[in-house]
């Protein structure tokens, strides 16, 4: 390897892992960056990716290799993280890497949220709300395992953009919550107090992050950039330290409007920030007033799953703009972006929220199921047109379970799985321990 340009290694140029044994060959580049490189790899028949370090980056990062040996004992909190499996040798090389499952193309990067066209992706709400939950999700489940992740940002998480799930990668950055840290993040993710130096990443910094993470994916935009990062000439290093350090202030902070929206230039943020229901507001509120502040009363991954999981069920468009919003019961509806006023689409109040009824719209169980906290992938009813009259709407079970159906005459009837039942206002369904109802009144719904 001496003499070789660190950044490439020649396709074909075979590999060993460490605890396994296995030989293996670097197939084509994936992608690179300042730590190293990533490669397609064929280990005896099977396809993954590699990750190889540059050897002055190896040098520098001293535990990196105690690091990724801790995460590869302990193993992934869940599938969703490209979790490292194995380290690997190559014969005279002063440097090493580690395997891990190759991501699937279908994934794409964060930044395609807001990049400008036409690279820019742009999901339903329903699928952005998906996918920060998921996000919510799988941090809480590596946070509960006593590890923090130190750099969430757009560059380290893919997501699907049908169905918002998601694939965590460079988690050589994971270590034990209060170790020594190998990197800050970052800058416009890290929290006040690692951008000032007062503080490493943690468990509680991550929360931080997260919280801007989740910003960007519902809002298109950095919940700290208002009139002041507007009136910034060059956003440079000393910049962006003032603005995210040493005085950050929320856009929409309810007490101090100093950095509020600027005409002509946030109108598209703050229409998406009207149409989010209160209790997500109430949720960046606190991250982004107290939670600069105040490390410890930084909201949970917990609460964010929760209104996210509200948030996914409740979204419908605008029929005349396309604008997406949410919905709760008992007012009406102006379009935050038209200001057009709204015909209320059917909904199904269960009680973990109100859901959107839609033809096409497939029903996680989460929501019919009070035994299965957090399943949103098995689908549990899918609304249907009749196939001779597109006026009549039906709710399909794909559960194990018969519903048991109370119709508005009172009459009751029993819907095994496979089987639709119409959905006619005053409905009420038993889905097996969580009761529902159908509200096709016109006059239900508000922003939240």
């Amino acid at each position: 390897m001496a003499g070789q340009d660190e950044t490439v290694i020649p396709a074909g140029t075979p590999f060993r892992t460490v605890r396994g044994g296995r030989q293996g060959r670097l197939e084509e580049v994936l992608g690179a960056g300042g730590q190293g490189a990533v490669y397609a790899v064929d280990i005896e028949g099977v396809r993954f990716a590699m990750k190889w370090y540059h050897p002055a980056y190896a040098s520098i990062d001293v535990i990196l290799r105690d690091r990724l040996s801790r995460a590869i004992e302990r193993g992934p909190p869940n599938d969703s993280f490209l979790w490292p499996i194995d380290l690997v040798q190559i014969a005279g090389s002063p440097s090493f890497g580690y395997v891990m499952r190759l991501r699937d193309p279908e994934y794409a990067g964060m930044r395609a949220l807001i990049s400008r066209p036409p690279n820019r992706i742009d999901p339903p709400l329903a699928v952005r709300a998906t996918l920060c939950l998921h996000i919510a999700q799988s941090f809480l489940e590596l946070h509960s395992s006593g590890f923090c992740y130190q750099d969430i940002n757009f560059g380290n998480i893919f997501f699907h953009p049908q169905t918002g799930d998601i694939l965590i990668c460079d988690n050589d950055n994971v270590d034990i919550d209060g170790s020594e840290a190998s990197v800050f993040g970052t800058r416009k993710f890290m929290a006040p107090e690692v951008v000032r130096r007062e503080a490493m990443p943690s468990t509680k910094t991550d929360l931080f992050s997260m919280a801007v993470l989740f910003f960007y994916v519902l809002l298109g935009w950095h919940p700290l950039d208002g009139r002041r990062e507007a009136a910034i000439d060059v956003l440079d290093a000393s910049a962006e330290t003032s603005l995210y350090g040493k005085s950050p202030l929320f856009l929409f902070d309810p007490t101090d409007l100093s950095n509020g929206p600027v005409a002509g230039m946030h109108e598209p943020i703050v229409a998406r920030w009207i149409a989010l229901p209160a209790p997500v507001q109430a949720l960046f509120v606190r991250s982004f007033t107290i939670g600069l502040r105040q490390p410890w009363d930084r909201v949970l991954e917990t609460e964010w799953r929760a209104a996210f999981a509200a948030l996914a069920a409740a979204t419908y468009a605008c029929p005349d703009c396309g604008f997406e919003h949410t919905a709760i019961l008992n007012a009406t509806l102006y379009c935050a972006s038209c200001a057009t006023p709204m015909p209320t689409p059917p909904l199904l109040a269960v009680g973990r929220g109100v859901l959107s009824l839609s033809p096409g719209r497939q029903i996680p169980v989460y929501y019919l199921r009070a035994d299965r906290p957090m399943d949103f992938r098995t689908i549990a009813a899918t609304v249907e047109v009749h196939p001779m009259r597109p006026d009549v709407w039906g709710l399909r079970n794909h559960m194990a379970e018969t519903w048991r159906v109370q119709l508005p005459d009172s009459s009751a009837v029993a819907v095994p799985t496979g089987r639709t039942v119409r959905i006619l206002h005053g409905t009420t369904i038993d889905f097996g321990g969580v009761h529902g109802s159908f509200v096709l009144d016109g006059q239900a719904l508000v922003r939240a």
